[in-house]
């Protein structure tokens, strides 16, 4: 095992861990921005909603890209284990 390995998987987790946790803040601020009455939305849905309530945050962008580098650096990091 190498050590640099596991300083990539854990970046790499860590990342995707706030990527998920900025999008489910961002469902549930969209989410408050809906009435009471309303029917339950769809995870898409309460992104879209979030996008026309807050059309300037930048929340999204910056959740896609945690995403994106979380699990790119878990995937890297996955394979220099197994080499």
């Amino acid at each position: 095992m190498s050590t640099q390995a596991d300083w990539i998987v854990v970046a790499g987790f860590l990342l995707a861990a706030v990527g998920v946790c900025l999008r489910v803040f961002m469902m549930m601020r969209s989410s408050d921005a809906r009435p009471v009455n309303a029917p339950a939305n769809h995870p898409r849905g309460l992104m879209s909603t979030y996008s026309t309530t807050f059309p300037k945050s930048r929340l999204p962008l910056a959740m896609r890209i945690s995403l994106y580098a979380g699990v790119v650096l878990l995937i890297a990091g996955l394979l220099l284990e197994f080499h």
